[in-house]
């Protein structure tokens, strides 16, 4: 993931080329040299620009995230051992709000936001053909989580003059660090399907938890904006969800012939760590 990001911060800095400018030095004496680096613009140069940064605007955004999910597996079996573990989940967020600009290069943006993300399942499968004895066995791992967030951030706006390596040509882009806290709330969802049937061993396990979650979130990240109003965007947010009420359906078969296959349990007081998020995505400025 960090490896994504520092390829991102790379990539942003070129892609938003809208707006040409000469690259030839100038035998005017006002007229500074010819640029070979990003530099930081001082002056306001928003009355060339088809958008401009420092007013209000509607946007949206569209994203990826990835994150971990602790699930509460735990089984003690003659082939397989399972145990409460972190499971990668990955996925979208999609928003829409309002850009308010206060002046003085500050600005503040209110989003509702909705997102899930998930795990392609995760499944291994035996046959006769691995082993004459094995008559059925397959181990298949489910995790998801979906919500809806509000949130509010405040940013600073600089613009910078930048260069697009594929067209020799340079233009200006504006920059956006800003801090970031939301609410919301969500549903995760985590299964774990174990059975192997051999000769000598017959034991199987399934876990199915039901989570509702609120959440709350602080983060921090960067817009980098294009003068037509598109925008590229990093962002990492610590998430405490807090989990009001997990639902967990069992049923586990023990070599020695035990089962146990009991009603739903309703559990009020589980306990779940901050959980950090990272994104990366775009959004249009209007």
């Amino acid at each position: 993931m960090t490896k994504i990001i520092l390829l991102a911060l790379l990539v942003s800095t070129s892609l938003f080329a809208q707006e040409p400018e000469t690259t030839e030095s100038s035998t005017d004496p006002t007229v500074g040299p010819r640029l070979d680096t990003p530099a930081l613009i001082t002056e306001d140069i928003t009355v060339d620009r088809r958008f401009n940064p420092r007013k209000s605007h509607w946007l949206t955004t569209f994203g990826f995230e990835g994150m971990k999910y602790a699930v509460p597996f735990e089984f003690v079996g003659v082939k397989r051992n399972f145990s409460p573990r972190d499971q990668e989940l990955y996925g979208g967020r999609i928003g829409f709000g309002g850009e308010i600009y206060l002046g003085a290069g500050i600005n503040t943006v209110s989003k509702v936001e909705g997102y899930y993300m998930g795990t392609l399942f995760s499944q291994v499968l035996n046959g006769g053909d691995v082993d004459e004895n094995v008559k059925f066995a397959y181990t298949k791992r489910t995790g998801q989580i979906f919500g809806v967030d509000a949130s509010q951030s405040i940013g600073f706006l600089f613009d910078m003059k930048t260069k697009n390596p594929f067209m020799d040509q340079w233009t200006y882009m504006t920059v956006e660090p800003y801090i970031e806290a939301g609410i919301g709330a969500a549903q995760a969802y985590n299964r774990l399907n174990y059975s192997y049937n051999l000769d000598t061993t017959n034991e199987g396990y399934k876990v199915v938890t039901r989570d509702a979650l609120t959440n709350a979130r602080i983060g921090a990240g960067v817009n980098f904006t294009s003068s037509e109003g598109f925008f590229f965007y990093m962002k990492v947010t610590q998430n405490r969800y807090d989990i009001t009420e997990r639902k967990t359906d069992l049923y586990q078969r023990d070599n020695n012939g035990t089962i146990t296959n009991g009603p739903t349990i309703k559990d009020k007081n589980v306990k779940i760590d901050p959980i950090t998020v990272y994104a990366l995505g775009g959004g249009y400025k209007f």
